[in-house]
């Protein structure tokens, strides 16, 4: 079954299978990039509106506080974040995937048999860790690692079969 899948998947028409490829890429670098503004500072609104729903002869009141809320920093989160776009990045059309992931075992001799196994399979653990760290923990975080693992990790899956569609014809 496996390989009629894999059968299926490569005998996709070169356009669709681009098509799918493009959507993945842009379906992922949106949550990650949500999470990359979501780590800015908030700015206090321009112009202060009053409460609609609050009709009391009481002055008027602000939907806004006189600053914003203020946010727990979930270093874990950044990092997983940092890690994730990393693991992106690796995926990206373009970025020279084999140099990127083969460049450390040249430092280190003999690492070479266990580097070509365990860059990958790192970088595919981080887009796990981040999607059940996103669904476990509460942060301001936690649609874009829950959202943006999910869609790495399919990308890490799918984009192999995808390029080979593409190239097949």
């Amino acid at each position: 079954m496996f390989g009629l899948l894999l059968f299926q998947i490569v005998a996709l028409p070169p356009r669709l299978a681009f098509l799918l490829l493009a959507a993945l890429i842009v379906g992922a670098a949106i949550p990650l990039a949500i999470g990359w503004a979501r780590l800015l500072p908030e700015e206090k609104p321009p112009f202060e509106i009053e409460n609609p729903r609050r009709r009391t002869a009481a002055p008027s009141e602000s939907i806004y506080g006189s600053e914003p809320a203020p946010r727990k920093i979930d270093f874990v989160a950044m990092v997983l974040l940092f890690l994730l776009t990393v693991s992106f990045a690796v995926q990206f059309p373009g970025v020279p995937r084999d140099p990127a992931l083969n460049s450390l075992p040249g430092h280190w001799p003999g690492a070479q048999d266990w580097f070509e196994v365990l860059l990958p399979c790192l970088l595919i653990l981080v887009a796990v860790v981040a999607m059940v760290y996103g669904a476990m923990r509460r942060s301001f975080l936690k649609m874009p690692l829950l959202l943006g693992g999910s869609l790495v990790l399919l990308l890490w899956i799918v984009a192999a079969w995808l390029y080979r569609a593409l190239t097949a014809v």
